[in-house]
């Protein structure tokens, strides 16, 4: 029999005896540890078989209580969860939102939106709210600017030290890599599309990508390793990068600036940092009479379908990412420990276009 079980067991005929309704609550992570002389990871691994089975539960910042006891519980004070993302109404956010909302509400749970525009003032005006108002239950948060050095960590540090569990979606800050995120694997749908094309027959790629935030590093990585496997090489003159500036100022990111022209002269294949940039690819270079190469990108968004031509998308875990970040928070309010994933892309377009 394992530590954890050994110790499961003798925690269980306690509680059956009765030995801690008096106070109704079971002692620290620390107190156990001292006391069965084990790790804290195998103090858990007991912890949480004897939540599975009903007899205890957990609160966040409180303790660990006996169900059966007679003992009131504690109560939440809260059940607002802040959401806070770069965009809330456009591109993918509304299913996510809508993932979380259905698991959420199911728990008793609401949520505040909030967004920071990709704006690191915005987010620090929102996190220091957040700060003083110190009534939220937990926080899901899309980092701002995840690439760039960010002046927000201490409030980030804060809010965990006051107890608020925190879940990245899609990536967290290098500062702060310990923290429970819930995201697409980047770096391996990056590669996969490489691969896609390589199988068509293209030996001429290029990319364009997102510069600010780490999903467009991670999906830079996974292409300039989907070429190096291929035995394609790297060449920078065939990368493209762009900033939320460009988008935001512009929205006309290819047309303001010849330098994507000049990187797309002799390209048959082109991956795509996410939908919309692909749909301003491909209608940039139809008005500029220049030949519009294989186009792939991420995300499988409504963008995808704008143009005569389809291109072919990846498909983004929209509502079962949200659905999954809510299932991980309400679990981190009620005591529980978590750990971060990383989703696989839907990669059957790829089959399907073959």
């Amino acid at each position: 029999m394992s530590k954890y079980s050994d110790i499961a067991v003798l925690l269980r005929e306690e509680i059956q005896r009765g030995s801690y309704n008096d106070k109704g609550k079971l002692p620290t992570e620390h107190e156990l540890v001292k006391r069965f002389g084990v790790s804290r990871q195998t103090i858990r691994q007991a912890i949480s078989c004897l939540k599975h089975e009903g007899h205890l539960y957990q609160i966040q910042g409180s303790g660990t209580y006996i169900s059966s006891s007679k003992v009131k519980k504690p109560q939440l004070s809260s059940k607002t969860i802040v959401t806070v993302s770069t965009y809330i109404s456009n591109y993918i956010f509304p299913e996510i939102i809508r993932g979380m909302e259905r698991e959420l509400s199911s728990e008793g749970f609401n949520i505040n939106l909030i967004q920071t525009e990709n704006r690191v003032d915005k987010e620090r005006t929102i996190l220091e709210k957040i700060i003083n108002d110190g009534n939220a239950a937990g926080i899901i948060v899309e980092g701002t600017k995840t690439a760039l050095p960010n002046p927000n960590i201490s409030l980030y540090r804060k809010i965990k030290e006051m107890g608020i569990p925190l879940v990245f979606l899609h990536s967290t800050y290098p500062e702060l890599s310990d923290e429970v995120v819930v995201g697409m694997d980047d770096f391996q749908g990056g590669k996969e599309l490489v691969k896609y094309l390589v199988k068509k027959g293209h030996t001429t790629i290029g990319g364009i990508f997102k510069s600010d935030d780490r999903q467009g590093l991670f999906r830079y990585a996974g292409f300039s390793e989907g070429l190096l496997t291929s035995g394609l090489g790297l060449n920078d003159a065939r990368v493209r990068w762009y900033t939320t500036e460009d988008y935001c100022k512009h929205h006309k990111l290819i047309e303001a600036n010849n330098e994507v022209f000049d990187n797309l002269c002799g390209l048959t294949a082109v991956v795509c940092y996410n939908d919309e940039i692909a749909v301003w690819i491909s209608r940039a270079c139809k008005a500029a009479s220049m030949p519009i190469p294989e186009i792939v990108s991420f995300d499988s968004s409504q963008y995808a379908m704008l143009l005569d031509k389809p291109f072919v998308s990846i498909g983004h875990r929209k509502e079962l990412l949200g659905k999954t970040a809510a299932k991980k928070i309400i679990n981190m309010i009620e005591g529980g420990h978590e750990e971060s994933i990383l989703m696989d892309w839907d990669t059957a377009v790829l089959k399907a276009n073959h």
